[in-house]
């Protein structure tokens, strides 16, 4: 896929992994959204990664939020145009044994992992399927996607899924040209870890 200006949106993307994901969308001249929960966050990262040439475009937005995600999406279409390449980086992470970790703890990391790819995926399919241009949708799993490791009972669970999300997503986008697919990295160093 060619990227000159093919919108891209890379969720999580003010730091770590997302922050390098939009960079190198960036470098191949793609109109690149940074979707990150902190407002600020987002507009620096922009405004920093923009030097790489591309144009990137801030956004905040909690991915777990489906008013703001919705509402983000048809922002940035009626901004930039309608999104190419969806990349649901968005994360947390959560240290603790099962037997110490509250419900509300397992909730909040299902619901940015889980429910934010499911969101933003939703949004954006239903925007691809309009327009009848096809895209990807590229999912930021784990080594945890494919194995465990204790006191990560919530993040192994929720990547474990994102891979579930991404066989349906490949399955059911075939019909429309959109494509899906499950990154897997090891351990990176960033301020998730």
């Amino acid at each position: 896929m060619q990227m000159t200006n093919k919108v891209v949106l890379v969720t999580g993307a003010a730091s770590g992994i997302g922050k390098k994901i939009a960079e190198k969308f960036l470098r191949e001249k793609a109109i690149v959204i940074i979707a990150d929960l902190d407002k600020s966050k987002s507009a620096a990262t922009a405004e920093e990664l923009s030097r790489h040439g591309g144009k990137a475009v801030p956004l905040a937005m909690d991915v777990s939020q489906e008013s703001q995600v919705d509402q983000g999406i048809e922002e940035i279409t009626h901004q930039v145009g309608p999104i190419d390449v969806l990349v649901s980086n968005a994360g947390i992470q959560h240290i603790d044994p099962i037997d110490k970790l509250s419900l509300s703890d397992w909730k909040k990391m299902l619901a940015v992992h889980l429910d934010g790819a499911f969101l933003t995926t939703r949004a954006c399919l239903r925007s691809m399927y309009k327009n009848k241009r096809g895209g990807s949708i590229i999912y930021i799993g784990s080594v945890h996607s494919k194995e465990a490791s204790p006191l990560k009972a919530p993040y192994v669970t929720a990547k474990h899924g994102l891979e579930g999300l991404c066989q349906v997503v490949a399955k059911e986008g075939a019909a429309h040209n959109v494509r899906a697919n499950l990154i897997c990295p090891g351990f990176v160093r960033t301020p998730l870890v």
